[in-house]
């Protein structure tokens, strides 16, 4: 059997695996022993790749005709494109790149829309709705939005606050890291608002009340000032006066009965912290998708450089970090700020406009635009507030780029088919921002990647000689010139199949304290429950592909989890079927009964189509960021 190595589809680890080929297609996958992200064991997810690459694909351009979608030729479908597209201004178009795709196809999607529409209008699912608080509060403290740490960086800590994410069920490869380093002492710590797969393996737990993590972050950086238990020499960082100053506000009293922990709880667990030599710190979506979530990332980082810690939080998917290092976003062109713009207009032979662009909830929900184009992103399922999403789709002249249809399929009036990640050539970028080569394993017939898509569709538009690139090599070649981050990589080291580094260097250090503003959602009379959303350990996003797996989609997740007593108070009992509203929608799931809910607090997970969960969540977002709170919301119940 053949056997070509390239890297996961999933997570934003970015493991190398070996794919094993008979007759032109996939037999089996096995980890890569010399792989130093994964060490040689891989995930679940990962290793059953094989079970989906043929199932449910799209397989030919498709334009929408008296509300039926009809298979047509690519020329045709560019021609429609063009017609429906080539009128409209720069404020009235979107564009959103992928985290699924390659740095190469997400540098060329931005640039056409710079380039083609003269527009800003550029934002990415997975960083928007998942990171973009990482990215922006660790460009605000160390000046570089990406993490200075690698993930190996786990094996000289002697202890691992986790806090709003579940790596022992959401990233297995890092987890086993920190397992390791369980075994050799290392101590770790949970903060959640429910339990999950990981606090079972917590040293010490603390269960919060949801939103809250501002005022338990405040209260041990206040324990820690109380009892100079930080890092030597912090005194000098900037801010460092005023965050000290701020902390004394959160006594152990206040934080115990704002975050509903007990005093002896918190007591124990900040002093852990305090002992600590050499701290790490792993967060989550569980932090950032609030509307406090740049204060939640402020909070977290302050604690690590007082305690003069590590990062080693993963990203969501795989090449998260690189669709933002490409540019793809609405405030941030390639030049990332630090290069006038004469440059990059002398080498794209064009104006490029620095006009703010609009971010994906503008887009989508709070003033749409006429047309957009999307890459393997599924807003239908994905955004708050569906039922309003819903409507806006109905109205957009939307082009859909991507390798499976799903939900947002149906409002598309344009479909092209794209290949998997490892159906491409080019490179991404991991949560720890190594450059990695990604192999063509397999091909996908008729399906094109993002680069030929809009280099092909340029010349309908009289701008092919901005495009005119032969290969991806070319593509990253110009992303090394105009990225400043990526400026010290060595394109051929890296096409050889060596793994790159972009700029991870700490570029200055500043403490930026934080106040608690309150949570975003309370219990009431009307709606009894806090709902809280997670991830399972076998799917992934909204499953367009982990769906498609016979050994994943064994792994039911259509449920509304409950406590024992509210199922008790409510009359319910496993698989039963609720009505979950807020005050923005509601859903049906089945009921089932877990004793580790708290009462009060009921669980969903967000991939499911037949349970769109985010359908509960209204409009609202972290005022600087624009992340959406995807987190906690009140909810009634009721059986069907």
């Amino acid at each position: 059997m053949q056997n070509i190595k390239s890297i996961c589809i999933y997570c934003g680890c970015g493991c190398n695996l070996n794919f094993y080929l008979k007759n032109g297609k996939i037999e089996k996958i096995l980890p890569d022993k010399a792989d130093p992200v994964s060490e040689g064991k891989s995930c679940m997810k990962g290793l059953t790749i094989n079970e989906v690459v043929g199932k449910g694909r799209i397989i030919s351009p498709m334009i929408r005709k008296s509300k039926k979608l009809k298979k047509v030729s690519w020329e045709e479908a560019y021609k429609y494109i063009y017609k429906n597209t080539k009128d409209l201004e720069p404020d009235e178009i979107f564009f959103s790149p992928s985290g699924k795709i390659t740095n190469e196809d997400n540098f060329i999607m931005q640039k056409f829309a710079r380039i083609v529409f003269g527009t800003n209008n550029i934002d990415s699912c997975c960083s928007r709705i998942c990171h973009q608080a990482t990215v922006q509060g660790l460009r605000n403290i160390f000046g570089n939005p990406a993490n200075p740490w690698r993930f190996d960086e786990i094996y000289d800590r002697d202890c691992m606050l986790i806090i709003g994410s579940n790596p022992a069920s959401n990233y297995p490869v890092l987890f086993n890291k920190i397992l390791l380093m369980k075994e050799k002492g290392m101590k770790i710590l949970s903060v959640q608002p429910i339990i999950n797969l990981t606090s079972k393996y917590a040293d010490e737990n603390l269960l919060v009340y949801p939103g809250t993590e501002v005022v338990l972050l405040n209260g041990i950086m206040n324990f820690l000032v109380e009892q100079k238990a930080y890092e030597k020499g912090v005194e000098n960082i900037d801010g460092f006066k005023e965050l000290s100053n701020l902390v004394k506000e959160y006594s152990i009293e206040k934080v115990c009965d704002i975050c509903k922990i007990k005093q002896e709880q918190f007591i124990k667990f900040a002093e852990v912290v305090a002992n600590s030599k050499s701290l790490g710190i792993i967060h989550g979506m569980g932090l950032t998708q609030h509307v406090n979530a740049i204060e939640n990332i402020h909070s977290l980082l302050n604690l690590l450089l007082l305690k003069g810690g590590k990062l080693l939080s993963c990203r969501g998917e795989v090449n998260v970090q690189g669709v933002d290092d490409m540019a793809c976003s609405p405030v941030m062109l390639p030049v990332d700020g630090m290069v006038n713009f004469t440059r990059l207009e002398k080498l794209w032979e064009r104006k490029v406009t620095i006009k703010k662009g609009k971010s994906l909830l503008e887009a989508f929900l709070i003033s749409p635009v006429k047309a957009a184009f999307i890459s393997s992103f599924n807003p239908a399922q994905s955004l708050p507030n569906l039922n309003e999403v819903h409507k806006n789709l109905k109205k957009m002249f939307l082009v859909q780029m991507d390798c499976y249809f799903n939900l947002t399929s149906s409002f598309a009036k344009v479909i092209l088919p794209t290949p998997l990640l490892i159906e491409r050539f080019g490179t991404i970028t991991n949560g720890e921002r190594r450059v990695r080569l990604v192999r063509k394993v397999v091909d996908q017939k008729n399906a094109k990647p993002e680069w030929i898509i809009f280099k092909e569709l340029s010349q309908y538009f009289g701008l092919a000689k901005h495009f005119n690139y032969k290969n991806e090599r070319e593509i990253f070649r110009e992303i090394v010139e105009v990225i400043p981050a990526y400026s010290m990589i060595d394109v051929d080291f890296v096409y050889e199949g060596n793994d790159g580094w972009a700029d991870k260097e700490i570029k200055f250090k500043k403490f930026i304290p934080e106040r608690f503003e309150g949570v975003e959602d309370v219990r009431s009379k009307k709606y009894p429950f806090l709902l809280i959303t997670f991830r399972s350990q076998y799917h992934f996003l909204t499953g367009e592909a982990t769906s498609k797996s016979k050994t994943l989609r064994k792994f039911k997740i259509d449920f509304c989890y409950i406590s024992t007593d509210d199922a008790r108070k409510l009359k319910l009992k496993d698989g039963d079927k609720v009505r979950v509203s807020s005050s923005s929608g509601s859903v049906v799931a089945k009921v089932k009964i877990d004793n580790t809910m708290p009462e009060g607090t009921v669980g969903m997970h967000f991939h499911s189509e037949k349970v769109l969960v985010n359908k509960l969540f209204p409009t609202k977002f972290d005022e600087e960021t624009l992340t959406p709170n995807l987190k906690v919301v009140g909810v009634k119940i009721k059986k069907v």
